[in-house]
Order: structure tokens, then sequence, then C-alpha cells
């Protein structure tokens, strides 16, 4: 399986970590950028050390920065179990329709079991701030059977175009042909200023072999070019160049009856 963009772990020690630089004292967190108010489920896969299992759960969301809590029990749902390949027990979880705001401020999860343990995700933002800025990524390997979803900061720059030629003799004419052999129409997108290890979940998404991107079949063009350090910051911004198949969308073909209105499938 793909490995979460949001994680869950037992301490907020776990949660929190990031390997540092004593060279860097610029910092950004934000690449996972989830929307209030979303239809479309956002779906994460646990990779908990020691493996997970949930019952008779409470889940609030907490400023980490400020501590403060909302519940949002009722927008959080376990999926599917699952097991790791070293056979622990972990979960797909998802979210969808979380009607809150919270900005530019960071959120993390805290999942309270009435009889038991407390878990806690790594961070994300939940904001409709810059939402023109944020595309949806649906992906999965090839034998799993359950997509992830996530949000990330990443929007549509650009189109361009290329072509494979072939270039052979005709004796018949004495001449040099070229000849198209392979046209592909590339979009471009291009990443917010995010941290490095973000752009490195991002490129793992990227190279699912199941990729849709805002609902559309995608595969990547190229081979991702991470950034590289210019200064004191443990972030960067990277292009990423993506080919799409736009008769494949991610929910088939709307039947546009009375329930698919207004619906995730509709006009697809």
């Amino acid at each position: 399986m793909v490995a979460p963009l949001i994680n869950i772990f037992r301490t907020k020690e776990e949660a929190f970590y990031f390997k540092n630089s004593y060279m860097n004292n610029h910092y950004d967190f934000s690449g996972v950028h989830l929307l209030p108010n979303n239809a479309m489920a956002y779906v994460q896969v646990t990779d908990t050390p020691n493996g997970i299992n949930l019952e008779d759960w409470t889940v609030n969301i907490v400023d980490l920065c400020k501590e403060t809590k909302v519940d949002i029990t009722d927008y959080f749902m376990v999926e599917v179990l699952t097991n790791a390949r070293n056979g622990e027990p972990q979960f797909y979880w998802s979210l969808t329709n979380v009607p809150f705001d919270f900005g530019y401020n960071m959120q993390y999860l805290e999942i309270t079991q009435t009889i038991g343990e407390t878990f806690y995700s790594t961070p994300f933002l939940l904001t409709n701030e810059e939402s023109e800025k944020v595309s949806q990524f649906h992906y999965k390997e090839k034998r799993a059977d359950t997509y992830q979803s996530i949000s990330f900061k990443a929007w549509y720059r650009s189109t361009d175009k290329k072509t494979e030629l072939t270039t052979y003799y005709e004796t018949s004419t004495r001449h040099t042909v070229t000849k198209a052999i392979k046209t592909n129409v590339i979009e471009t997108y291009k990443t917010d200023k995010v941290s490095i290890d973000s752009l490195i979940q991002l490129s793992d998404v990227l190279e699912s072999p199941y990729l849709y991107v805002n609902t559309i079949r995608a595969s990547l063009f190229q081979a991702i070019d991470l950034p590289k350090p210019k200064d004191r910051e443990n972030y960067g911004q990277m292009d990423i160049n993506l080919s799409f198949k736009k008769g494949d969308s991610l929910f088939g073909l709307a039947d546009y009856n009375g329930q698919d209105y207004n619906g995730i499938d509709y006009k697809v």
C-alpha cells in the first residue's frame, strides 16, 4: 500500500516528528490541504507501529498551536479493516463533509477510545482558503481494493504537447521522411512551497499505478525532480507533468437520475 499522507500514531511526539537539519531556520508543513464540506471522502490507510484497532471512538480536531478542540466524530468513519505486510492490523479511515473551516492554523486528529488508547494524526490544513490551489488525488496499488484519497496544494499551471518522431529513408522517392508516431498532451501542475518530506510523499502518490487527479485518470509523463534546498529552509516547490485519459473518470458515466443531481457523479 502507498504510505498515508496523514498517518496515526500513539504519541504526539511520533505524530509531529520530522527530521531536521541544524542549518534550517525556515519551515513550512502545509502541503496536505483538506477542504471543508467535501462530498468526496478523504480516505487514508493507517501505518501505525504495532498495529491499531478502534472501538467506540470519539474524534476531535485539535489546533496545533492553541490546543482548542472541535468534535468531528460524526464525520469520521472506519471504512475497511486490513493488515500491514508484517501482519499487524491496520484500517482505512475517512473524513467526509466536515463543516468547519480552521483557516491557516494547522490541525491534527485526536482519536480517543472509550476504553483504551488515544491516538494522534500528523498535522494538516482544513480550510477553504486558497482552495483554487488544491487538487484531490485518488490512488491505489494494483493489488489494493480500496482507493486512498487526499487533497494537496498543487494546481494546474499550463498545457503542452509532446510528439515522438521517427525518421526513415524512402527508397521509392529517395527522400528522408519524418513521421509522428506518438503524441501526448501534457498538463503541468505546480505545488505550493511545502516541506521536502511532503513533496516526497506526494511523489509516492503520483507513482501509483492507479491514479486519478480531480477524478480524471492520470499518469506521470516524466519522473519527479525534487527541488534541492537553496538556503536555510526545509521546503521547496516542484512541477508535475501529467498525462490524462479524458474518457476515464473515477465515477464512470452518470445516469443523470434524480439521485445524481448535484452528486459526485453528476456530469462526469
